[in-house]
């Protein structure tokens, strides 16, 4: 990083430039107008629609999960034990050919000779 080796005289310029900064004559109820004009202002309300509207919708989603968890545990859990047998998957399906090689997963490229 560079350092100005005259920055004492740009300091001095600054200065100057301030000093040559003079007052502006205003009309005598400029002041007392624009002091009317911001106490008029109306403040920005605390809380607007659009905050209403998303705080809205986060208490429906929410009512909502909780409404749904409470049905979850209230209905039973119909747990059925399933047990499946190859004699089952065989009827199901009517494999009657086990040694087909599309069960056996054999291909004509696969075999070797």
């Amino acid at each position: 990083m560079e350092t100005n080796n005259n920055i004492e005289k740009d300091i001095e310029k600054v200065f100057d430039a301030a000093k040559n900064i003079k007052q502006a004559d205003l009309p005598m109820s400029f002041a007392e107008k624009t002091m009317q004009r911001i106490n008029s202002a109306k403040p920005a309300p605390a809380v607007s629609a659009y905050l209403l509207l998303k705080v809205a919708a986060i208490i429906i989603l929410v009512g909502l999960n909780v409404y749904t968890i409470s049905r979850l545990l209230e209905s039973p859990v119909q747990t059925e034990a399933v047990k499946v047998s190859m004699d089952d998957l065989v009827k199901d399906y009517q494999v009657t050919d086990v040694s087909n090689d599309w069960l056996n997963n054999k291909t004509s490229q696969n075999e070797q000779p």
